[in-house]
């Protein structure tokens, strides 16, 4: 292995404070560009303010997994409002969670490649998009990557405050996303192993008995009542097992849909069509959707250079097999939920690509060792010839990415036309019907009651507020729009033209695409606001 006792190498102690401090740059330089609230947000922060309110079952009703709102009530207390609490939550974890990957990455690709891995994780543009959010995915990654580093160093040395460490992740994980419980029982395994490897075999018995006990109780404790079911997700994860049992609803469905289209759609007598190909094979094209969002994560060289690091790190001794078991843990969860579930959004796929790179780092000084080989470069050269436009070739499209990238969730004119609805006609009163195509409307509409419209329901409006009909509650619509779509251009012709309904066109010139239409009907006998 290719390791240089200088600046270029991670032996220089002052690598991990310049990182850490590009980090918090990168992390953080997205807030001062007016970005919007992200809108997975809302249900994380209506949570906390009923945690603050003390309306334990309000705020299960907004989220059930407490642990992330919790702390940022804990963050509000400081002064801070609700969004900039749940973002300084966030940003905090995004940049902590650097200094676990800088350990592991020490451990599994030590030299250089821990410089270029470490580069990498700061500069993956997935993570750099929900980093500032205020959502529970950076701090889940976070958490993760010091639970895996405690159990290396619990592998290690058998110290118990690593095991101490391990635990207080183990616990915390699932209050963060299902697949927690999994990583936590996988890791908490391999502690347990590496615990007893050292007793006899009645110590090892009596350890195991005492901490399958504990377990138990534990266990017991939190499915006593419907909260600590709720905040382990212990009944979704059940639901989920018994699920496994028969063919997802999704599939089924889009068998179905293919099965028609094999029969009617191509001529009579001719097999092995594109349709049956599909629908014989649908387990593979899940599995190729998961692997094209692991590679929209990293990208193709990283995945390549991953499958020949894989047998490197397997060959560490005491904790080469914890990686593997940990990314392979994740996948299969992930697999499961998406087959389920029918969809995915990409940044699910966003922890088994960091541990990925370890697996990547690990396979770098292979590839370079073999280019000098065959290149005929000779030691003194390597840096400047080999290693330093390698780790730039790795690293530089993940900062164009970064830089260059396009918060979609930033739009103005969105919070502009709520807070007028919600201040100009809202706070008369109450008692409103609210319905929203965004979920970002509702929290700046400040009704955490709002219906939300399907993105391809919209025109379903235009049966609510049916000028012949009498409505028995006031009614407040907000939609947002594209000028680009000729089809919602025509909608909001329609919907300005409804009387006796009242309506405001919210439009940015800076903004080409987007257009917010405000509509609002009072209850007969009412008089209407403005």
């Amino acid at each position: 292995m290719i390791r240089l006792p200088d600046r270029i190498s991670s032996d220089w102690t002052g690598w991990l404070v310049v990182l850490f401090l590009a980090n918090l740059l990168i992390k953080a330089l997205p807030l001062f560009r007016g970005i919007m609230i992200h809108p997975d947000a809302p249900v994380y922060l209506w949570a906390a303010q009923s945690l603050e309110q003390g309306n334990i079952p309000e705020a299960i009703k907004a989220y059930p997994m407490l642990f992330y709102p919790l702390l940022v009530m804990g963050v509000h207390k400081l002064g801070l409002d609700w969004l900039a609490a749940g973002r300084a939550v966030s940003v905090a974890a995004s940049c902590l969670a650097l200094l676990p990957f800088w350990g592991l990455a020490r451990r599994f690709s030590p030299g250089w490649p821990c410089l270029v891995i470490c580069l990498v994780f700061i500069l993956l543009p997935e993570y750099n998009n929900i980093a500032f959010a205020a959502i529970r995915d950076p701090l889940y990654i976070c958490l993760a990557l010091f639970a895996v580093y405690a159990a290396v160093r619990f592998a290690e040395a058998r110290e118990l405050q690593w095991l101490a460490i391990v635990l207080v992740a183990a616990v915390s994980l699932p209050l963060l996303r299902v697949e927690g419980i999994v990583l936590s029982l996988v890791i908490c395994v391999w502690c347990i192993i590496s615990l007893v490897r050292g007793f006899t075999v009645a110590g090892r018995l009596w350890a195991l008995a005492a901490m399958a006990g504990f377990l138990t109780l534990l266990f017991l404790f939190f499915s006593l009542s419907a909260t600590g079911r709720n905040l382990l997700r212990l009944d979704e994860a059940l639901f989920i097992l018994q699920k496994l049992r028969t063919t997802p609803p999704a599939v089924t469905f889009y068998l179905t849909k293919l099965d028609e289209l094999a029969r009617n759609n191509v001529a009579s007598g001719y097999g092995n069509n594109f349709w049956q190909v599909i629908e014989r094979n649908w387990p593979w094209i899940y599995g190729i959707g998961m692997l094209r969002m692991l590679e929209n994560n990293l990208s193709w060289l990283f995945l390549l250079l991953g499958l020949f690091g894989v047998k490197a790190v397997t060959r560490i001794a005491g904790s080469g097999f914890l990686l593997p078991a940990v990314f392979a843990a994740n996948i299969l969860v992930i697999l499961a939920n998406y087959l389920y579930s029918g969809a995915m959004e990409g940044r699910i796929m966003l922890f088994p690509a960091v541990l990925w790179l370890f697996f990547a780092g690990a396979a770098l000084p292979v590839v370079v060792g073999y280019l000098a080989a065959k290149s005929g470069i000779g030691p003194a050269r390597i840096k400047y010839a080999l290693i330093m436009p390698f780790g730039l070739l790795l690293t530089l499209p993940f900062a164009y990415k970064t830089v260059s990238m396009d918060f979609n969730i930033h739009i103005p004119v969105l919070r502009e036309a709520c807070l007028w609805a919600r201040d100009q006609v809202l706070h008369h009163d109450k008692d409103w019907r609210v319905m929203v195509n965004m979920r970002t409307m509702a929290w700046f509409l400040e009704r955490r009651d709002a219906e939300q419209i399907a993105p391809d329901n919209k025109r379903m409006v235009l049966t609510l507020l049916d000028p012949d009909k009498k409505p028995e509650k006031s009614t407040m619509i907000v939609l947002l729009l594209s000028r680009r779509n000729k089809e919602d251009m025509v909608l909001m012709e329609n919907l300005v033209e409804l009387q006796p309904v009242f309506s405001r066109v919210f439009t940015d010139p800076e903004d080409e695409k987007n257009v917010v239409v405000a509509l609002w009907q009072k209850k007969e006998g009412e008089t209407p606001p403005l």
